[in-house]
């Protein structure tokens, strides 16, 4: 069973609610559904050749993409990749979000347009489109581009049910060079990966990496403590973050070398109350970055983009303190909470802030993906997403 089912599974044994469980406004952006009605991809100054490869690129991100349904049921009862409502909707979901990212911005058609585009065969659609793919000023109208949503409290991060548009996305009806069945080997080799992963066997000193303040002075040697403060907990926003390893390359998982400890999570319960939640733990030492944000098991996933930090051995590292429902995320790396916190540990003496950079990669994951970024940080070099790739548009 997967670290996000296992947080859900605890959160309805302890009576807590699940985010994205209300009922959402067709018209407000949910990060966990995508844009009602009829749609296509514009970018200023593109061309068909870029909408393809752009728009394949993220279709095999969101193969990674399921329902929280999907997750909990058995192995092999959803055969098909479009076989299931909820499941066909998150794929789309993340397709979008995944295509902002890239800095395309979602173009929007009445019904009756759409519908008569939609009836086209491929080769036809992708004819009327792409004089508009490329345009400054578009056919119809711009609903979406990039605002780095995620890091903004007034947007709805996650979606129980991710209702779609059948066949509303124009894009991905003319995308003819992507087959179905290239579509579903994709999901294939994603769900196998998930459903069968890498068993690696930890080290025994990372089994309990949570800590008390009063354990802070005998976290393992060799080790890095990671502590991060997290507050401003609701359905809306959702419980906290998980924050991963990053290794060689998105494809590695560092503990597949050294047998480390890849993932800490980061939150509470909406019975913990939404004041400022502080937790310590010790770490292999390595570059860590925000893989997600949870909300009772719904995961939205920052694979296309996240802010990350180094921790050294025998470095006591300060993430900041998180507020979901600040108006525009960003840590408060104030260490005054910290020391309180801390009481009369030795180790708080080491305490300093992580030094954020954004625009680290990974594997993508369920539910939902996107990219988060930290306003003022520097990113990775090369980094060409999110902002970024708003930057570049406006460059050409």
């Amino acid at each position: 069973m997967n670290h996000l089912v296992k947080l859900c599974l605890l959160a309805l044994a302890s009576g807590l609610p699940v985010a994205g469980a209300q009922a959402a406004d067709d018209n407000e952006l949910n990060l966990g559904r995508m844009t009602a009605g009829y749609s296509y991809f514009n970018k200023p100054f593109a061309d068909t050749a870029m909408h393809n490869a752009d728009l394949s690129a993220c279709l095999a991100d969101a193969a990674n993409m399921r329902s929280f349904g999907e997750q909990l049921r058995p192995t092999g009862l959803l055969p098909e990749l479009m076989a299931d409502s909820a499941t066909r909707g998150t794929v789309m979901a993340g397709v979008e979000n995944c295509m902002v990212v890239h800095g395309w911005r979602v173009v929007h058609l009445s019904d009756a347009e759409g519908a008569t585009l939609a009836a086209l065969p491929p080769a036809d659609l992708m004819a009327r489109l792409s004089p508009w793919i490329g345009a400054e000023t578009p056919h119809g109208d711009v609903v979406r581009v990039w605002h780095n949503d995620a890091a903004l409290a007034a947007v709805n991060h996650f979606s129980l049910h991710a209702s779609h548009s059948k066949d509303g996305d124009l894009s991905l009806l003319a995308l003819a060079s992507l087959p179905n069945d290239a579509l579903k080997a994709n999901r294939a080799e994603a769900t196998a990966a998930t459903e069968h992963p890498q068993k690696i066997t930890l080290d025994p000193k990372w089994k309990k990496p949570k800590l008390k303040p009063e354990m802070l002075d005998a976290a393992p040697e060799g080790s890095a403590i990671i502590i991060i403060g997290v507050s401003g907990i609701s359905l809306r926003q959702g419980n906290g973050f998980v924050f991963n390893r990053m290794g060689p390359d998105i494809d590695t998982q560092p503990s597949a070398i050294d047998h480390g400890l890849d993932e800490i999570a980061a939150g509470a319960g909406a019975i913990g109350g939404s004041g400022l939640h502080i937790m310590a733990f010790a770490v292999p030492p390595g570059r860590w970055r925000i893989y997600s944000m949870f909300g009772g098991g719904i995961s939205l996933n920052f694979c296309l983009g996240a802010p990350s930090f180094e921790a050294k051995a025998g470095e006591v590292i300060y993430a900041g303190a998180l507020n979901l429902k600040q108006e525009k995320l960003a840590p408060d790396q104030s260490l005054d909470a910290v020391r309180a916190w801390a009481g009369g540990a030795k180790a708080v003496e080491r305490v300093k802030p992580a030094i954020w950079t954004n625009g680290s990669r990974s594997k993508c994951a369920p539910n939902s993906l996107y990219a988060l970024e930290f306003e003022g940080a520097p990113f990775e070099q090369g980094y060409a997403l999110g902002s970024k790739a708003t930057a570049l548009k406006a460059a050409q």
